[in-house]
């Protein structure tokens, strides 16, 4: 009878997992097209030196908040997965008390920091950029306040308060943000104060999504996660360790992720200024190239995030799952979960690496219609490429968080910065590569960053991904998909519009066709190329349906 309960609870904590990782994907989705939305009328309202302004302004901003918060969440979702996998469920809620508390010292002084630094930063890349680094600066207090509640539930593999306050965020940034921009234009302001009234929506979402998540901590119920929980916790079980060895734990995870975060950040903002200065060595214009880099910014890097976050919540769950299995000292169980994952990520990353680099000019012309796609699209094939070296980065660097190697990253994110420095450095003040040298830099940063980090994952943890098994049966199929994808899109632009130049709604059209066609494609090679088991699917909700539905149309 306790074996039936025991294997009751593990299937429903089994069930609570998947279903935290479909809905995170699904607000992941759902940010970064809120997102998408956001650049295009700010693009219009802003233009190409607002939005320099706007995406310096956030560089700067993601800088202070990778060194604020990038290593404390997975820290603590670290020590509370390990705190449970032991039974010792007092030092779960103790570990959430310091983290709270830390964290409000961290983004009280990092908010405080950005604001009294806000003009030599500015200064860095452009003056006008200081008011949209003030706006911004409240947004730290609260973003780690926030993330303090993400660790917390990232520990109990509980992932849904964490996408949905990403997505009130998004919504704040979309909704306030071009409110106050409005506002600001009607009343006269220069294109600086626009710019950081704009910022604004971004603190205000902020803010709510902190309310948010506060809110769901109240009423959140551990013993749903762990049927012994209410029978253990509160009965005086001497299970709990003391404040300094918690806060000595959370920092010697927390330091390390810290520090490997900020470097590519720091390369980030640092590749800004690279970009700006290199282009005026190039040749061009200060005002032209901060236009550029704009431009650069706004369509093309904001293009090359959305498909991680598809990756990114297969990431975050590896990081609790790998550390409960290193706490019960189960390496078979731990193989088992980065074989899945390392072979989710190649699935998911490879078709959208390739389909963005085979259809780039279409895919441009129906998000952002700027009229400049024919010169955007080879930037964005370039740096389509290095999606799949992402989702590589992302899975290993979850790996060794979790199997207490969070010190090897940081050897990896520097080799990997420096790589981007020096090449953007390089390129961009070449006049024939210019700009062209950014995504190419990108894609040579993340090859890096991401071979140092497997050659860790097999020297530190004994575990290396098949070649064949794991990443060439998907890429086949995604070269297949790709290759379509292409084929499609130049039959209909020629077959639909062969005597005008396609707008908007046509470009949309031949997307849509294309990825229609190239879907199924990728599916069908897949499936075929037995890149996805039987054995794969056992984890999906319904899974027995799934398998005889795919059974049924001899796809398995």
């Amino acid at each position: 009878m306790p074996e039936l309960q025991h294997n009751a609870a593990a299937e429903k904590g089994r069930s609570l997992v998947i279903s935290s990782v479909l809905v995170y994907t699904l607000a992941n989705i759902l940010t970064k097209v809120i997102g998408v939305f956001f650049k295009i009328p700010m693009l219009s309202l802003l233009g190409d030196t607002g939005m320099g302004y706007f995406n310096a302004a956030y560089q700067v901003y993601v800088w202070f908040y990778m060194i604020s918060t990038a290593g404390l969440p997975v820290a603590v979702s670290t020590l509370v997965a390990e705190s449970r996998a032991k039974g010792r469920f007092r030092q779960v809620h103790k570990v959430y008390r310091i983290a709270l508390r830390l964290f409000f010292v961290i983004g009280l002084t990092g908010a405080l920091l950005m604001f009294a630094l806000s003009r030599p930063l500015a200064s860095l890349v452009d003056p006008a950029a200081r008011f949209c680094i003030i706006a911004l600066a409240p947004t730290l207090f609260f973003v780690c306040l926030s993330s303090a509640f993400r660790g917390y539930f990232q520990g109990f593999r509980y992932m849904v308060p964490t996408g949905i306050s990403e997505v009130i965020e998004a919504l704040g940034k979309l909704l306030v943000g071009i409110l106050f921009a409005r506002l600001a234009i009607a009343a006269g302001k220069p294109i600086e104060v626009v710019a950081a009234c704009a910022v604004l929506g971004v603190t205000v979402g902020v803010i709510v999504g902190f309310f948010y998540l506060w809110l769901t901590k109240l009423s959140f119920s551990p013993a749903r996660y762990d049927v012994e929980y209410r029978s253990i916790y509160g009965k005086g079980v001497p299970d709990c360790a003391g404040t300094k060895p918690i806060l000595s734990r959370l920092l010697k995870v927390a330091i390390p992720i810290t520090l490997s975060s900020s470097a590519m950040s720091l390369a980030g903002m640092i590749d800004t200024m690279v970009l700006t200065s290199g282009l005026t060595r190039a040749g061009f214009e200060k005002e032209a190239a901060v236009s550029m880099y704009g431009t650069y910014s706004t369509q093309i890097t904001s293009l090359f995030n959305l498909p991680p976050v598809l990756i990114y919540p297969v990431a975050y769950v590896i990081v609790p799952l790998v550390a409960e299995c290193v706490a019960r000292r189960d390496r078979n169980r731990m193989r088992g979960i980065l074989s899945s994952a390392f072979k989710m990520t190649a699935i998911i990353a490879l078709p959208c690496a390739l389909g963005m680099a085979a259809i780039p000019r279409y895919i441009l012309n129906t998000v952002y219609n700027h009229g400049d796609a024919d010169v955007l699209a080879p930037l964005l094939s370039i740096i389509a490429v290095a999606v799949f070296f992402v989702g590589i980065l992302a899975t290993t660097n979850s790996a060794l968080q979790g199997a207490r190697k969070e010190r090897y990253p940081i050897i990896s994110m520097l080799a990997g910065a420096a790589v981007k420095l020096i090449s953007s450095w390089i390129l961009v003040g070449i006049p024939a590569v210019n700009i062209y040298g950014a995504p190419i830099s990108t894609l040579l940063c993340y090859i890096t960053a991401a071979s140092f980090n497997l050659y860790f994952v097999f020297k530190k943890i004994g575990y290396l991904p098949s070649v064949t098994r794991v990443f060439l049966r998907p890429f086949i199929a995604a070269a297949a998909a790709g290759g379509s994808a292409y084929a499609v899109s130049r039959l209909a632009e020629k077959a639909l519009f062969p005597l005008q130049a396609a707008g908007r709604g046509q470009n949309a059209l031949i997307t849509l066709l294309s990825v229609f066609i190239a879907v199924p494609v990728y599916v069908i090679i897949l499936f075929k190329a037995k890149g996805v088991t039987e054995e794969d699917l056992a984890l999906l909700p319904k899974s027995k349906k799934i398998v005889a539905v795919l059974k049924k149309v001899r796809l398995l």
